[in-house]
């Protein structure tokens, strides 16, 4: 089942469990029943259901029982059918229970070994220049981090925006006073009831026992520019983790193409290292026939043999090269050390690059570094002003209702609606100091984008040169291959004629490889510096794609 997809393995674990579930219920709601004659054959019998009525039971002298009209009637088989029901002996029930049981776990244990939701494990990953764009953005550890600060970058710009609406509230708070709070008065005398004094009772202010549950609401009307910079400045900043979040991707996008490419060349290389080997080995054995026969001298066997012990140490060296690319690769795919990988293409010469000048415009705009930079540049400018919003009052409109009015004072309001403003005068010079540091703070940020914006130029004019520089390498190296590929051929012929040395034919192998390899590294080193230029424009996944294509 490893090499279903995975709609035909959904199908088969939604049988089998199915199967599974009519089982264990056949299992677990069969009953015994005794017929009446408790020594008959079928004494034990299984069914799924109790059956109606008994069970008869066949008569001990060996007669066949007779029906209602006297007719004999049949023994009964093993099947005895009544009704809707199947009574089944017990023994043949549980042979039939044990084989589906059976079926059932040689079905499940290759599915349950399976992860659900994984490809199967021994399948390979497809790895290609347009297959390492979609790996690491799914897989690379340090553009998953990146995408988390965009995440964050946005939760900070939502905090900011929650600021123009306000605040609700509740405020609550229990007091339990020594003495009631009252206000007592003098008696009072009426003359004209012959002199009698009223008592005037005291009124009460406040209770012993003091609850208030305040629902409070505010709206910032006016505060200087503070929350629209503070807006400004969150929004910024989520335009610069996401210009960080590109510029990281682009970063691993390069660096993983690189290795990819380092394990084409290294494997052209232990191609071709291997073949001369084989020439190598065709060699000796032409150097031992030919001294044999008189016409080479012993000198030409064992220079024959140490070239050969020489050209496996190479091919040894090119072995492990190629190995620790591939494990850098499966490094920068977030790929277990144990994955396999079907590695496909070749290298190529990749296409022209535009002239000097249009390649830094590109770059200068598209580099995603300094758009990043940029950013940083005008959230720390909206920083700078959000702190001279001090200066300036903050004016909040207030309302509140008392929501428990059984145990106020007399004095307190039971709803409130009004202004508050607030404007701090003299703070020690805190607040020029902060605007200070921010205004350092976003000069310090426009250097760095002058700097990186000249590194950038340096960058790409590298790349434009090592273009060039590898792309007439590739051309010598070409006719250098042409040169030792037809020396090889007149040498081996003259040692062949007796009229050359074996020297000259190993020193034309040597010659032959080391300008094939010169060739597959020219084009290693093309490709490189072109997919650099497009890092610096910003467009490397989308040169990658076309160019896995």
């Amino acid at each position: 089942m490893s090499g279903q997809p995975a709609a035909a393995r959904g199908e088969v674990m939604r049988g089998v469990l199915s199967l599974s579930a009519r089982t264990w219920s056949n299992l677990m709601y069969r009953d015994t029943r005794w017929p009446v004659d408790g020594d008959h054959e079928c004494a034990d019998c299984v069914r799924n259901r109790s059956l109606p009525g008994e069970i008869e039971s066949l008569p001990t002298s060996g007669e066949l029982p007779r029906d209602s009209r006297n007719r004999r009637k049949r023994p009964p088989d093993l099947h005895v059918v009544r009704g809707n029901w199947t009574v089944i002996p017990a023994s043949r029930a549980m042979n039939r229970i044990f084989l589906r049981w059976v079926f059932v776990l040689v079905a499940c244990v290759p599915a349950l070994a399976q992860p659900v939701g994984n490809e199967p494990q021994n399948q390979p990953v497809p790895v290609n220049m347009a297959q390492i764009v979609t790996l690491v953005r799914n897989r690379n550890l340090l553009v998953k981090a990146s995408q988390e600060g965009i995440r964050i970058a946005e939760a900070r710009v939502a905090q900011a925006e929650a600021l123009r609406l306000g605040k609700i509230g509740v405020d609550g708070s229990y007091l339990r006073l020594n003495d009631q709070i009252a206000i007592s008065s003098p008696p009072v005398h009426v003359p004209l009831l012959g002199g009698l004094t009223l008592a005037v009772p005291p009124v009460v202010i406040a209770p012993t026992d003091l609850l208030h549950v305040r629902l409070e609401a505010g709206l910032p009307i006016f505060t200087g520019g503070k929350i629209s910079n503070a807006i400004g400045m969150a929004r910024a900043g989520e335009r610069a983790s996401r210009s960080l979040s590109g510029d990281t991707e682009a970063a691993a996008i390069l660096q993983a193409e690189c290795f990819y490419l380092s394990v084409l060349l290294g494997r052209e290389v232990v191609r071709l290292n291997e073949r001369a080997l084989d020439a190598y080995k065709q060699h000796l054995a032409d150097a031992r026939a030919a001294h044999r026969l008189g016409i080479a001298a012993n000198y030409d066997v064992i220079r024959a043999e140490t070239a050969v012990a020489e050209q496996e140490k190479r091919l040894t060296e090119a072995r492990n090269r190629l190995e620790l690319a591939q494990a850098a690769l499966k490094t920068a795919l977030d790929l277990p050390e144990s994955a396999a990988i079907e590695i496909s293409g070749a290298l190529f010469e990749p296409p022209e690059l535009p002239p000097l000048e249009e390649a830094e415009v590109a770059a200068l705009k598209g580099h995603p570094g300094l758009e990043a930079l940029r950013q940083k540049v005008e959230a720390l400018a909206r920083a700078e002003r959000m702190e001279k919003a001090d200066y300036l009052p903050q004016v909040v409109a207030v309302a509140g209702k008392e929501t428990v009015t059984g145990k106020l004072a007399q004095t307190d309001p039971k709803w409130f609606a009004g202004v508050r403003a607030s404007w701090s005068l003299f703070e020690g010079g805190t607040r020029r100091a902060r605007v200070a540091e921010k205004a350092a703070e976003a000069a310090q940020a426009r250097i760095e984008l002058r700097h990186a914006e000249e590194q950038v130029r340096l960058a790409v004019r590298n790349s434009l040169l090592e273009y060039e520089s590898q792309r007439n390498a590739l051309a010598s190296a070409r006719k250098a291959t042409e040169l030792a590929r037809e020396s090889l051929r007149l040498a081996t012929k003259r040692f062949n004629v007796g009229t050359g040395t074996s020297l000259e034919v190993l020193d034309a192998n040597v010659a032959l490889t080391a300008a094939e390899v010169g060739v597959q590294n020219s084009l290693f080193q093309m490709i490189v510096a072109y997919l650099e230029f497009h890092r610096h424009a910003g467009d490397i996944s989308k040169v990658a794609l076309r160019l896995g294509k």
